[in-house]
C-alpha cells in the first residue's frame, strides 16, 4: 500500500485514455478523486493489478485496515450468543446462522464469522453488519432524519462522506433517470412523500432498525440538482459512526459498479 503525496503520483500509473468509465471527466480528475478519497482506485475498470495493489487503501479507503477490522469482528463472533443477538436486533436463527434483512435480502452469519448471502461482502458491508450484530441495541427508528454530520462522531468525517457518498450519488442520479426505480426494485426501497423540499425521496433499510433516506432535487432554472442522504437519529444506537460511514459510501460504490456494468 502506498500513500501518494499528490494526485500526479496516481495519474502517472493510469491509462490516460480519458474513457470516463469511472464516472470522472478525465484520468487526471479520477486521480484527484482517488487522492482526496472521493473514489477508490479500483473504480477504474482499466487499472492493472500492480497499480491497484500500489494504491489500495490510499486516502479515504478502508483498505488493509478494513480487512483487519473485519477479521477481528469475525473472531468476536465465536463468543456471540446468536439467539440473544437475534432477539435484540430483530433477526432469526436457522441452522446456527443468524439471518437479518439487509437491503431487502437475507444476510446471514454463523459463529465462525462466515457470511451466508448473495450480496458481495466487503469491509464496507461486513464491518457494519458484524458491529450491528455484536453491539447494536435494537432501538427502533423514530422517523427523525438527520445528516451524517449530525450523528455523534460523524462531523469529523462529513466532508469525506459528502464527497464519496452524496456527491457520487448525485452524479449517478443526474446521469441515470431510472436510478430511484432501480433502488425500489433491486433493494426493496420505497418512495415516500418528498422530504426536505426534495422532488424525490426514497427510504431503504441497511438493517431493519437502520433506515437510510435519499432526497433528490431536480435541476430547476439552471441552478443545478442536489442530493442529500439522511439517517434516523437512532442509528447511532444500533451501529457506530464509522460503520454508518462505511454503509453510505459502500452502497454508493456498489451502485456505481452496477451502473458501470450495465452501461448506464
Amino acid at each position: 500500500m502506498s500513500r501518494p503525496k499528490n494526485a500526479m503520483e496516481i495519474f502517472k500509473h493510469l491509462e490516460k485514455s480519458n474513457c470516463r468509465e469511472c464516472g470522472e471527466k478525465s484520468c487526471l480528475a479520477f486521480a484527484g478523486a482517488v487522492f482526496t478519497g472521493a473514489k477508490p482506485i479500483d473504480a477504474c475498470p482499466r487499472v492493472d493489478d500492480a497499480t491497484r495493489a500500489l494504491f489500495k487503501g490510499g486516502a479515504g479507503e478502508t483498505g488493509d485496515n478494513g480487512d483487519i477490522y473485519l477479521s477481528a469482528l469475525q473472531q468476536e463472533m465465536k463468543e456471540c450468543d446468536l439467539a440473544e443477538a437475534s432477539r435484540r436486533i430483530g433477526g432469526t436463527v436457522s441452522e446456527e446462522t443468524l439471518i437479518l434483512k439487509v437491503l431487502g435480502k437475507d444476510f446471514g452469519v454463523d459463529r465462525e464469522g462466515k457470511f451466508h448471502t448473495t450480496l458481495h461482502v466487503t469491509p464496507y458491508l461486513g464491518v457494519p453488519f458484524l458491529n450491528h450484530v455484536l453491539h447494536g441495541k435494537g432501538v427502533p427508528a423514530k422517523g427523525e432524519w438527520v445528516s451524517y454530520r449530525d450523528i455523534p462522531g460523524g462531523r469529523e468525517q462529513y466532508n469525506l462522506f459528502h464527497r464519496r457518498c452524496e456527491e457520487n450519488l448525485k452524479r449517478l442520479a443526474d446521469g441515470h433517470t431510472g436510478l430511484f426505480d432501480d433502488l425500489v426494485h433491486l433493494f426493496n426501497a420505497r418512495e415516500v412523500p418528498p422530504q426536505f423540499q426534495s422532488d424525490i425521496s426514497v427510504v431503504l433499510h441497511f438493517f431493519p432498525t437502520v433506515p437510510f433516506m435519499i432526497c433528490y432535487c431536480n435541476d430547476q432554472d439552471g441552478l443545478g440538482s442536489s442530493l442529500n442522504v439522511f439517517y434516523d437519529r437512532t442509528a447511532i444506537e444500533n451501529v457506530d459512526a464509522e460503520s454508518l460511514f462505511y454503509l453510505g459510501v459502500g452502497f454508493t460504490y456498489m451502485l456505481e459498479r452496477l451502473a458501470l456494468r450495465h452501461g448506464s
